[in-house]
């Protein structure tokens, strides 16, 4: 929210004030920095846009002056050989009016009250305004398609849980209303579910559930209908129908059902291009009676009626399931016609590290290979006191952090290679043991306020004080203005970014930053441990300190606040204790 927002606003003034000046702006592209940012926040690189001394002096004091008005206003605007403008946030504001937010949404603060508040939604709606792309996107419905588990035996299926689990909590933060359904209702793979916190309305068929006959009859009546005759010895068409037994399957005198895919494709020409060219015939009914195909349309028509709205069909699916897909996006678009759109987030495979060709450790090997290792790292911590109910949950809770991390840290569609050697350090990969690394970082923060709670509790501390009394400029520390800038500031924003390509612009495929979250909660947690390790924040009970001590709890608050938010997005529940 606030990152993209300032980042427009500063554009906006610096192509608004080039017409004054009459020179161009095409080029212009203003970047947040990452790094040094004691020389600026923003900056305005050299190589895309150079001015005179002159310009920027009126470049200069239109941003200064327009940025009053802004919840983030800009304290300094100066140039360097690298850069033709670097430009700098009003930082003890801009702490205030963001932390303020960041609280003020999970319902933790008092915060500001009044104008800045207005000012606020001003500004939101001004970017609503801006990027209606985004906005889009609210209010829409889409049916998740959950992957087929079976028995969620396989990593592979196990990967397709964790995916769909967090792609429906990233469409629900962003305004987006599902619906989730499910072809087989194994049992078993409720264990699964319970497991990783899955706890989600499904809607759920069997094959022998589904009723083909409107199929069927539709598929009879199409205009892509191809005739194609297959007989037994005697003549007669063998249909085998799924809900009898093998021997019970009857001979009747009939056509196989196939439709033609490259006739519809080729009367519907935007549509070129974006499935396999390999589409050929889509089998209603074959040599052994009804398909796969037509009992999947069925299923997916039944979900799609029973919703009040669906505006998207999304599946998430292992990329060897991408063609089969296609033929049940076609057949539905050549039996029912206006029907909703299909994308497909597909994801890839997972594999073992250096692992030999014939071994293959399934789901249950991979967590219970986890579970003894966090037990095991926690024996080492705490002792022999680790045991019982509550010890069992906790590094169940751990178990399930650090297989999540595991299989949401690359790209969707990439392969995810874990490290599988039975030492409790996890192999010793980063990856491997990031989930463990931001649970604790997590928990130290949840420690910290407990025992400042209680501080207060006895008497050693006053009551935390309202935040719009808080003197932010205490914060001088640059690694303070880091961590808040890199990853409090802009988290709203990255929030966002993980579905901006949900819906592909052209094709059928969509981008989902699954790994988004993942990866910011690593850097975070990189960049607290750091400050957190050469930081007292807790300290005397003397005037000259207290200011400077609330400034950094509501800062720190701020940062447990994103973190929980995130952690809660990849279905994982914050720790509540060291």
């Amino acid at each position: 929210m606030f990152s993209d927002l300032v980042t427009d606003d500063i554009l906006d003034v610096l192509k608004r004030t080039c017409v004054v000046l009459g020179r161009s702006s095409q080029n212009v592209i203003v970047q947040k920095r990452q790094k040094s940012l004691r020389d600026g926040d923003f900056c305005v690189p050299k190589g895309c846009f150079q001015i005179n001394m002159e310009e920027f002096d009126h470049l200069k004091k239109s941003l200064i002056e327009e940025s009053k008005q802004w919840v983030c206003p800009l304290r300094e605007v100066k140039s360097d050989s690298y850069n033709s403008m670097l430009i700098s946030l009003d930082r003890p504001l801009t702490y205030k009016t963001v932390i303020s937010s960041v609280l003020r949404l999970n319902g933790q603060s008092p915060c500001l009250q009044g104008s800045k508040d207005a000012m606020l939604s001003v500004e939101l709606q001004k970017q609503k305004e801006a990027k209606p792309t985004q906005t889009d996107l609210l209010e829409k419905t889409v049916l998740v398609c959950v992957p087929e588990c079976d028995d969620c035996r396989s990593l592979d299926q196990l990967r397709g849980l964790v995916l769909t689990q967090h792609v429906v909590n990233l469409l629900h933060r962003n305004g987006l209303k599902t619906r989730l359904a499910s072809f087989g209702d194994n049992v078993k793979v409720q264990k699964w579910l319970d497991l990783i916190n899955f706890n989600m309305d499904i809607i759920r068929d069997s094959k022998e559930d589904c009723d083909v006959k409107n199929i069927l009859d539709l598929a009879r009546q199409s205009k892509y209908k191809l005739s194609q005759r297959s007989n037994d010895e005697e003549g007669n068409k063998v249909v085998h129908s799924e809900t009898t037994s093998e021997h019970s399957a009857h001979k009747i005198k009939s056509d196989m059902l196939v439709l033609d895919a490259e006739k519809y494709l080729s009367s519907v020409s935007k549509e070129k291009g974006i499935y396999d060219k390999n589409l050929g015939k889509i089998h209603i009914t074959d040599n052994d009676g009804i398909t796969d195909s037509s009992i999947q349309i069925a299923h997916l028509q039944k979900c799609i009626e029973k919703m009040d709205q669906c505006d998207c069909v999304l599946h998430i699916i292992p990329d060897k399931k991408s063609f089969q897909l296609q033929k049940i996006d076609l057949g539905m678009h050549m039996l029912f016609g206006n029907t909703p759109n299909q994308i497909q987030m597909v994801f890839g495979s997972v594999a073992e590290r250096k692992a030999p060709a014939a071994r293959k450790i399934d789901a249950e090997e991979f967590y219970n290979l986890r579970f003894s290792q966090m037990k095991e790292a926690s024996v080492m911590k705490y002792g022999e006191c680790v045991k019982g109910a509550g010890w069992h949950q906790t590094i169940q809770n751990l178990t399930v952090a650090s297989v999540k991390f595991e299989l949401l840290l690359n790209v969707s569609r990439n392969t995810v290679k874990l490290d599988l050697s039975e030492t409790n350090d996890f192999g010793g990969g980063v990856d491997n043991r990031a989930g463990a690394f931001v649970m604790y970082n997590c928990a130290r923060l949840a420690t910290l306020f407990k025992h400042f709670t209680k501080a207060v509790e006895d008497g050693i501390y006053p009551p935390m004080p309202r935040l719009e009394s808080i003197d932010f400029s205490l914060l001088r520390e640059e690694d303070e203005w880091t961590l808040f800038f890199n990853y409090i500031f802009p988290y709203n924003d990255i929030v966002r970014s993980t579905v901006v390509e949900m819906i592909p612009t052209k094709g059928i495929y969509s981008k989902i930053g699954t790994h988004k979250i993942c990866n910011y909660l690593i850097g975070l947690s990189r960049c607290l441990s750091s400050y957190y390790s050469h930081t007292h924040v807790l300290v005397e009970n003397r005037p000259n300190l207290l200011s400077t001590m609330y400034a950094r709890l509501y800062l720190l608050e701020a940062v447990h606040t994103v973190m929980k938010d995130s952690l809660h997005l990849m279905g994982i529940c914050p720790p509540t204790q060291l």
